[in-house]
């Protein structure tokens, strides 16, 4: 009954009120003091009377026992698109559905079908974006977000999906796989061509631009070796040039070791494609700085003159010396001997001065000029017999 619980506390308000008024009219106190608490509990009774109880919620509907209840289906071994052309996905799942309640009135022969072509588009959206190498995070993606109930475009059915499977072929497995290491191995190949680059770019471009900075790279290198910097100076120049296809500065020509000459010099001639030959086609006589036949240098002169004039530097022979001009005729000998009669008279013109190239003088004479007839001298044997340069039935009697 509506108010029941609001009685006690009304009467109770007028109680307090009827006796204060009692107390204070018996006790004559003053009207202010007694009727002041007699309006305040006649105003609390009012309002305890005129508030009303909150009325009980209304109790919960039973749920309809006429619910369509879901079933279950299966798809198996469905090939889904991945992002890769030609590389699919085999998709399995269980399949959830129900009719729903209340439709247009339209019917389906198979509902089932309805189902399993909703889970289908849902999954190919996933799959197609995804590549088929990431089948374990692929397979997560599908069991979340297909576990989701959602309406078929007809609006016959709702479906959901699960228990997700998803694999690729044997075949396409070793193909992504020997893929993978060609990607790789290409990837590092390329860092190290750049990595190359960078270092040919920094040599040619950097440290060996000139020879100063080439000897400022090395020194930068080896700190400690100042002294070895300086033997450096020359091969670096030499660097440098090489590196930017330039001759080697005339500032650090001298710092450069020069090679030796050959030990035979003359078995250059042997090789046609290092004999100079005139327009004769002889091999022609250089002149030297005062334009008279001659050596001008180590590499000045016909290709046989010039390396023999050099190994005879080396060997400390003095020019003008009698050793010098015998050792010369000796060479001139063997050589006109191996069947070389050219290189042998540009020899003696050049070197001797032989102007008619004859073999077996020593400038006209029979014994080099200051070896004494009872002197260690150098007595030697030519390959024709002579002695000395003179055939030895000139120098003995018969």
């Amino acid at each position: 009954m509506k108010g029941t619980g609001k009685a006690p506390l009304v009467g109770l308000a007028l109680a307090a009120g009827l006796m204060t008024v009692v107390l204070g009219v018996s006790a004559r106190w003053p009207v202010w003091l007694w009727a002041m608490p007699a309006v305040i509990a006649m105003v609390v009774a009012i309002l305890l009377a005129s508030t009303r109880s909150p009325e009980p919620e209304p109790e919960s509907e039973p749920a309809d026992s006429d619910e369509p209840r879901w079933e279950e289906t299966r798809v198996d071994e469905v090939a889904l698109p991945s992002r890769v052309p030609d590389y699919d996905f085999c998709f399995s799942a269980a399949v959830w559905w129900r009719p729903i309640p209340n439709a247009t009135g339209l019917v389906h022969a198979d509902p089932a079908s309805l189902a399993i072509e909703t889970v289908l588009a849902r999954a190919r959206e996933l799959t197609e974006r995804e590549v088929p190498e990431r089948l374990g995070l692929l397979r997560h993606r599908l069991n979340g977000v297909l576990g989701t109930q959602i309406r078929d475009t007809s609006g016959l059915v709702e479906a959901m999906g699960g228990q997700v499977e998803l694999r690729l072929s044997e075949d396409d497995r070793e193909r992504l796989g020997r893929l993978s290491e060609v990607r790789k191995t290409e990837e590092v190949w390329e860092h190290e061509r750049r990595c190359e680059q960078s270092k040919r770019a920094y040599l040619g471009d950097d440290a060996l631009k000139s020879p100063g900075s080439a000897v400022v790279w090395w020194l930068a290198r080896h700190e400690d070796k100042v002294r070895e910097a300086v033997d450096m100076i020359g091969p670096l120049a030499q660097l440098s040039a090489a590196a930017n296809d330039e001759a080697v500065d005339e500032l650090y020509e001298h710092l450069i070791p020069q090679p030796r000459s050959q030990a035979i010099p003359f078995l250059d001639e042997v090789a046609p494609s290092r004999r100079r030959l005139d327009d004769d086609g002889v091999g022609g006589v250089e002149t030297g700085p005062s334009g008279h036949p001659g050596p001008a240098g180590p590499s000045s002169g016909p290709m046989v003159v010039g390396p023999l004039n050099q190994l005879l530097d080396d060997i400390d022979l003095a020019k003008d010396s009698p050793a010098r001009e015998v050792y010369t005729r000796r060479v001139a000998e063997f050589t006109d001997a191996m069947g070389l009669p050219e290189p042998a008279r540009l020899i003696r013109e050049t070197l001797l001065g032989d102007e008619g190239g004859c073999p077996g003088r020593v400038s006209g004479h029979e014994q080099p000029a200051g070896a004494a007839d009872d002197g260690p001298g150098m007595g030697w044997t030519g390959v024709n017999g002579a002695v000395n340069g003179t055939s030895s039935g000139a120098g003995h009697g018969t």
